[in-house]
């Protein structure tokens, strides 16, 4: 089954990969013209690429706690980065199924890294929308539409949120309730969730408001608004996450982003912005796919 599922996800993901780079052509140059720094744009890029090694960890702490034993970091990391190309198989069960299918190279079971991906799922949002809208709230008037778009659920989102990640960082998973031990097959004692894993995600967070700040920057936005428009590309990304239906968030982050930057920046260069950011997203997706496949194929017995 591995064998049969490997090449058919991976051709589905490249498939939605050309589709998503033929309407970013399309979009781009249907729009109005902006001046385009592109030492900005590749600076974009940089941190988007950081972003890739440290989510890679991030998972590698959260199996350790889960087994009990050392987990190899650079496969874990090259495994999580190839999983990350089945974002864009629609619904998001590729990424999932991708990693519990390679679960064998890195010494775990498929239960376990089942049971990871529930847990990493947990902070990766909890986490991510505390930064963003931490940074979002710290925009200024220029962001004001944004938030008072989502200033009414904001606040007991994030308490609620942030009660999940303390019970999973400290109650046993011998005290979880039954449904819950079976769903996520714990063994051992101890917290389901390692500490410093929310700190982990918060860089990777911050990865992408650095990636944003660059990206609003290109399309001539004012440090000031680049930095206060940040955050929204640390929530664009959740909520294109969480819209299960499209491939990679495609349309969903863009429209939250042109609608977000659009009061500081203007219509045109908030699209751009989008555009930018998702065109140097799918770069990296791609770039960091083929190099954890070659350094596979480097590591692997012969």
């Amino acid at each position: 089954m591995r064998t049969a599922l490997r090449p058919i996800m991976v051709v589905v993901a490249a498939l939605f990969i050309g589709l998503a780079a033929r309407d970013l052509a399309r979009r781009w140059e249907s729009g109005a013209p902006i001046d385009i720094r592109p030492a900005f744009v590749a600076l974009s890029v940089l941190p988007l690429a950081l972003g890739l090694v440290v989510l890679g960890l991030a998972w590698a702490f959260i199996l350790e706690e889960l087994t009990g034993r050392p987990i190899p970091r650079w496969p874990a990391i090259a495994l999580h980065i190839e999983s990350q190309a089945a974002r864009y198989i629609p619904g998001k069960v590729g990424v999932p199924l991708f990693r519990m299918l390679g679960a064998p190279r890195i010494g775990a079971t498929s239960a376990e890294v089942g049971s990871s991906f529930a847990i990493e799922f947990t902070s990766f949002i909890a986490v991510g929308a505390m930064v963003g809208f931490g940074l979002l709230a710290a925009g200024g008037e220029q962001f004001a539409g944004a938030n008072a778009l989502i200033g009414r659920w904001r606040l007991p989102v994030l308490l609620a949120l942030g009660a999940v990640l303390v019970a999973l960082m400290t109650v046993d998973r011998a005290r979880a309730p039954e449904r819950v031990r079976k769903l996520l097959a714990p063994e051992g004692r101890g917290p389901l969730m390692p500490a410093r894993l929310p700190l982990v995600h918060a860089v990777y967070s911050l990865t992408w408001a650095a990636h944003g700040a660059c990206a609003a920057l290109a399309v001539g936005a004012t440090p000031g608004a680049a930095i206060g428009g940040s955050g929204l590309f640390v929530l664009a990304p959740i909520a294109g996450f969480l819209a299960m239906a499209t491939p990679g968030g495609i349309g969903v982050r863009e429209a939250l982003l042109s609608v977000g930057l659009a009061p500081a920046v203007g219509p045109a260069a908030a699209l751009g912005a989008a555009l930018i950011s998702r065109a140097t997203s799918l770069a990296v997706d791609v770039g960091g796919l083929l190099i954890a496949r070659l350094l596979c194929r480097r590591a692997a017995p012969r």
